[in-house]
């Protein structure tokens, strides 16, 4: 969407009580000499010169060759959109274009034509003509540092890896920044330099490496991909790289990465309130293409779980980050990079039918081959209704790796109550893909689930055959389905139950994943990750369940926004999980899955009939103290009240 001159004007020009807390970015081009330079301006303040190295920003790269600058001639300027150019380097035309989204925000595209096949890679820089520290997402920064949104995972562990690739730099009150966008979308090359003592900031959409081997194991093989640091375009083809620059307030480095969410879920489009920001933002930033398609079958995209994990789509976590993400392509080609080798273990069956039949409704094509192994395999492992999944072979300890969480040993023969949710949804699935499912195998798995419930002490026990154990990924398979299919497979005594009990033995950050009937931590548990820690889309998924099983609205809105207090409190991202036993996060920030959570929201509430905006945002809004007009969001921290930082 692009901002009309009059809704441009109306801001920048609004009464400066009215926006005391906006801070202007804004470009300006300057020919001198018949070049045209870029220069960018807050107010009457030069934050970002133009240099002789990038005169309105850009720098390319060929092979063989050293970096030279770009240097656009000519400019056009119509609706509010300057473009310079076009600049015929080589067999390379390119574009440079802003456009003003906000009073705050630049969006800056490079397109990029081939007249024949080239390599090449280009620099996006800000050089920075005002003093303050810099940062990354993660933290200060103090010395030259190159990071890479490949790093992190087991085959880059010699690469400094951030997942979020934004350069600042924070003065007393205020902010400016660099942020590229999805690597995903830029063949998944995308680094950013940040160099303090020059003052610059650059994002790079690939870094001029020679080629290597890039092995990463993919059961039953290893997979073998011939991985560089270019670009490449095919005669007449044409891409698009976008970066933005912006500027707000900001009193601390948590109000600089809220500001960065901020931008991007503006450049977007996706900013409602800050909590879609941060969730659809998390899954813009994991996206990958997918390197490994073998005869042109799988899948352009998949979404990774964090970049410590490597080149890895779980069905489980590409199911909600996709679905986070809500973009229809993305989500239909990452389904399409689920190889059978990932589905036959875990929950994964389960998701790929439901997600396959999400597909078909939106009138996508399904793969019936894999849909059939998918079916099969929870059929073949199906006793009584029940779910009793094998073992993974190499599992350590024995007996562990049945379920996402994979918490426990599991005896031979036991059936996970976090399972059986999800398969109850996955015979639903099956039935509307037109595989053989009767409506007695759907109540039969309703049955057997509903069978695992410890009526005695009050909750869904972590499995059939360790019933004492209390588990908290015990209902969103049961939220799933209905967010789904529209259909409770528990009773309302039961979901309720489990709530209270769950309400009364909870941590002070958050439901245990797992825990001992009475809440405390079972022998040998930590408090963080499968031991103990609190993991977010649970605790949400839980909370809603119960929305769904007649808790009023309001209670459910509580304990959600209380939730996303504890989630949010370090960082303005949601984590892999909270550690139970001291309330800080562990594991990956900007963690995968819990993107599911802005789906599974608006789903359940569009089938309560609940609408307008909705309450557990706009108290998160208040409470970081962002608020929404003219369609856009703006961070005030000023106004922040109860503030989780």
């Amino acid at each position: 969407m692009k901002p009309t001159l009059t809704f441009l004007t109306a801001l920048l020009f609004a009464p400066l009580a009215a926006r005391a807390e906006t801070i202007e970015v804004r470009p300006e081009v300057v020919e001198k000499e018949g070049i045209q330079r870029i220069e960018y301006h807050s107010g009457e303040t030069l934050i970002a010169r133009s240099s002789d190295t990038a005169p309105a920003g850009v720098e390319l790269k060929l092979p063989g060759a050293e970096w030279t600058p770009v240097r656009f001639r000519s400019k056009t300027e119509r609706d509010g959109v300057v473009e310079v150019g076009p600049e015929k380097i080589g067999a390379l035309t390119l574009r440079w274009r802003l456009v003003q989204k906000t009073p705050s925000l630049v969006e800056r595209t490079l397109e990029v034509t081939a007249d024949s096949a080239q390599q090449f890679t280009a620099a996006f820089s800000l050089d920075l003509a005002v003093d303050g520290d810099f940062a990354s997402f993660s933290g200060p920064e103090k010395e030259r540092v190159l990071y890479d949104t490949i790093g992190g995972g087991p085959e880059y562990a010699d690469v400094k890896g951030q997942t979020f690739p934004i350069g600042m730099l924070r003065t007393a009150d205020r902010m400016f920044g660099i942020v590229a966008d999805s690597p995903g979308l830029w063949e998944n090359r995308c680094q950013l330099l940040i160099d303090p003592k020059v003052k610059r900031l650059v994002v790079y959409p690939g870094d001029g490496r020679d080629a290597y081997d890039l092995l990463i194991q993919k059961q039953p093989v290893v997979d073998r991909y011939r991985m560089d640091g270019w670009q490449a375009l095919a005669p007449g083809e044409t891409r698009h790289y976008t970066t933005w620059v912006f500027g707000s307030t900001a009193r601390s480095h948590y109000d600089a990465q809220l500001a960065a969410h901020v931008a991007v879920a503006n450049g977007k489009g996706w900013n409602s309130s800050s909590v879609e920001a941060i969730l659809r933002n998390t899954s813009s930033y994991l996206l990958r293409r997918n390197l490994f398609r073998q005869g042109g079958v799988e899948g352009r995209y998949i979404f990774h779980s964090g970049i410590g994990y490597g080149w890895k789509q779980w069905v489980t976590d590409g199911f909600y980050t996709a679905l986070g993400l809500d973009d229809a392509e993305k989500t239909i080609e990452a389904l399409r990079s689920i190889y059978p080798g990932r589905i036959t273990y875990e929950d994964n069956a389960q998701y790929y039918l439901i997600w396959s039949v999400l597909q078909k409704r939106a009138g996508g094509t399904t793969d019936d081959k894999l849909v059939r192994t998918a079916f099969d395999f929870i059929r073949r492992n199906e006793r009584n209704g029940l779910f009793v999944n094998p073992h993974t072979p190499t599992a350590k300890p024995p007996g562990g790796f049945k379920t996402y969480m994979d918490m426990l040993p599991y005896p031979e023969g036991d059936t996970p109550a976090s399972n059986q949710g999800f398969h109850c949804g996955a015979l639903m699935a099956a039935q509307e893909l037109g595989l053989p499912v009767t409506e007695a195998d759907i109540e039969t798995a309703i049955s057997a689930y509903q069978g695992l419930f410890n009526q005695k002490l009050g909750f869904m026990p972590t499995s059939r055959m360790q019933p004492d154990i209390l588990g908290q990924d015990v209902l969103y398979g049961a939220t799933l389905t209905y967010a789904v299919f529209g259909r409770k497979v528990l009773t309302d005594e039961q979901v309720l139950t489990h709530y209270r009990t769950s309400e009364k033995v909870k941590s002070p950050y958050g439901l245990r994943v797992i825990s001992q009937a009475d809440g405390a931590l079972l022998p040998g548990h930590s408090g963080a990750y499968v031991f103990g820690g609190s993991w977010f889309l649970c605790d949400a998924a839980n909370y809603l369940l119960a929305g769904v099983h007649s808790l009023p609205a309001a209670e459910v809105d509580a304990h959600l926004i209380k939730r996303i207090q504890l989630e949010l409190k370090y960082n303005p991202a949601f984590n892999e999980d909270i550690n139970t036993a001291t309330g800080n996060p562990h594991g990956h920030i900007l963690y995968s899955w819990n993107s599911g959570f802005w789906w599974l929201r608006k789903e359940i509430r569009r089938r309560l009939g609940q609408t307008g905006p909705d309450p557990v945002g706009v108290a998160i809004d208040t409470q970081l103290g962002v608020v929404r007009e003219s369609g856009f969001l703006r961070l005030e921290p000023d106004k922040a009240s109860k503030a989780p930082r």
